[in-house]
């Protein structure tokens, strides 16, 4: 697997050498795995700048990113997954997607449960891994439709690592901004 320089990030001084590499990302159709949307691609390259990253446990982090927070009822929100190993001493197994485990909704399990051992350690796997600091974006894109105004928080847990939280806002009406 060739990896592409990130060039939306050539210019941000200071950036870990890990955040610049792409290894792209990919999702499932049917028993196929494709290159993902361009609109999904450019949300997951968008993660070096993300602010609101998941907090760093032992040299690791996860996170979650939708390109919008506020939407109308019936609205398709896509949630990309990305697994950050900020230290030495582990392996970031960077091909998919792979399954996610242990994602909420307003505190309510709406993936399967993160299975037991290290959820961050893919049980079958035969692609490339990278040793850390690295970055695994190359995980199943959730998708979500909510029909109900209000807000929805999105959370995705994994023991110990726990993600930031999207606060889906679902409006009756919207005004385009």
């Amino acid at each position: 697997m060739a990896f592409c320089d990130n060039q939306e990030n050539a210019d941000l001084p200071g950036l870990p050498e890990h955040l610049e590499r792409w290894p792209g990302l990919y999702q499932r159709e049917g028993d196929r795995i494709v290159e993902a949307s361009p609109q999904d691609i450019a949300l997951a390259r968008s993660y070096s700048r993300f602010n609101d990253k998941g907090l760093i446990v032992d040299g690791r982090r996860i996170t979650i990113i939708t390109e919008n927070t506020t939407h109308r009822p019936g609205d398709e929100v896509r949630v990309i997954h990305v697994v950050e190993f900020t230290e030495p001493g582990y392996q970031a197994y960077i091909m998919g997607p792979k399954p996610i485990y242990g994602e909420y909704i307003n505190d309510e399990l709406v993936t399967e449960a993160v299975p037991s051992g290290d959820p961050l350690v893919p049980v079958e796997y035969s692609g490339v891994t990278l040793p850390s600091p690295a970055v695994d974006y190359n995980l199943e894109i959730t998708s979500y439709t909510f029909h109900s105004p209000g807000i929805y928080r999105i959370q995705w847990r994994l023991g110990l690592l726990t993600s930031n939280t999207l606060a889906v806002t679902v409006e009756p009406t919207l005004a385009m901004r």
